[in-house]
């Protein structure tokens, strides 16, 4: 009996303690400004280039993030003038407080700029409002999300460490709901072949988990226990190697138009000879398939090489959410 207590104690505990990517609450000077949302919601800036105006339109932006009752539980959006003690962190969230802080507004003039931090740090509000569990090992949330408890660092509240920033499932889950649920960009097909498209994509931190754009049962899930509807036009599955013939390499993938793919490809020659390329495409309407072709760009025929290096690029260009497939070796 009171082991059972003393665990139940030390779960309120722990769900209790998360204060996310800082362990600080920011400045305490007097605000610049301030804004007050329709849903309680307090806007504060303690950097003079922030104004009510600027503040509003903050709010605007937050308004372009997918959400359901949990928007009325957030107590306030901070926009702090300096840095954060860690460095170059743009944002933190508070779940005691159920605060959200961005930081260098004296640097980030535009709300924009704040555009991908923002969502990122609503989706820990999300989180912890709809999955308070999801950072405690063997949580529903892990296990349908693919990844193993020896994976990730469980370990943030008391050792917090920026170099596993990527591997906190606090960190995991708040990149996911960026990916399903935050707000979004259009990117220039003009951006694809300059390679700008790919730099700039959204983008999951940790790229060595599974896609959690293709995860069908955890997205059910989500929608489920929130209440709040992912959009099935942002969903884009890891693109499938097929088949090689000739010079042509294909790939079976998401039906749907303005997709961005490329392919990265070291080729390796029979005396050991090296080739590295970049090739592109664009899906159509219609397109489940993607191919690439060695002869188009002058480098002949697959049998021409002894292996490769392969990777895929991927940028959706109505929403600029992407991500990069592993590298995977073919002997030919």
């Amino acid at each position: 009996m009171i082991l059972k207590k003393f665990r139940g104690f030390f779960i309120i505990l722990l769900l209790s303690l998360p204060i996310l990517a800082s362990f600080t609450t920011g400045s305490t000077v007097g605000a610049y400004s301030s804004f007050l949302s329709p849903e309680g919601i307090h806007f504060v800036s303690y950097s003079r280039e922030w104004d009510e105006h600027k503040l509003v339109e903050l709010y605007e932006e937050l308004k372009q993030n997918k959400y359901g009752e949990e928007i009325n539980r957030l107590q306030e959006i901070r926009v702090e003038a300096g840095r954060h003690s860690s460095g170059d962190t743009k944002g933190s969230y508070h779940a005691i407080l159920k605060t959200i802080i961005l930081y260098q507004g004296d640097k980030y003039l535009e709300p924009a700029d704040y555009r991908e931090t923002l969502s990122h740090e609503y989706g820990h509000h999300f989180a912890y409002y709809y999955f308070p569990s999801h950072h405690l090992p063997f949580s529903r949330w892990q296990k349908l999300r693919g990844i193993n408890v020896g994976q990730l660092q469980w370990d943030a509240f008391w050792n917090y460490e920026e170099k596993n920033h990527s591997f906190y499932p606090q960190e995991i889950i708040a990149d996911d709901y960026v990916l399903l649920y935050g707000a979004t960009n259009h990117v220039s097909p003009n951006d694809v072949y300059s390679n700008e498209a790919f730099y700039l994509r959204t983008q999951h931190e940790n790229q060595q988990l599974p896609n959690v754009l293709e995860n069908k049962e955890l997205l059910a899930y989500l929608e489920e226990e929130s209440g709040v509807a992912i959009d099935k036009n942002r969903l884009i599955q890891t693109p499938s190697f097929t088949i090689i013939e000739d010079d042509k390499i294909s790939f079976s993938v998401t039906e749907k138009s303005n997709i961005a793919y490329r392919l990265n490809i070291e080729l390796f020659s029979p005396s050991n000879e090296q080739q590295t390329l970049e090739l592109y495409t664009i899906t159509d309407d219609e397109d489940n398939e993607i191919n690439f072709s060695l002869n188009d760009v002058g480098y002949g025929h697959f049998s021409d090489y002894e292996s490769a290096i392969i990777s895929i690029d991927v940028v959706d260009l109505t929403t600029s959410i992407g991500f990069e497939t592993k590298e995977t070796t073919l002997n030919f």
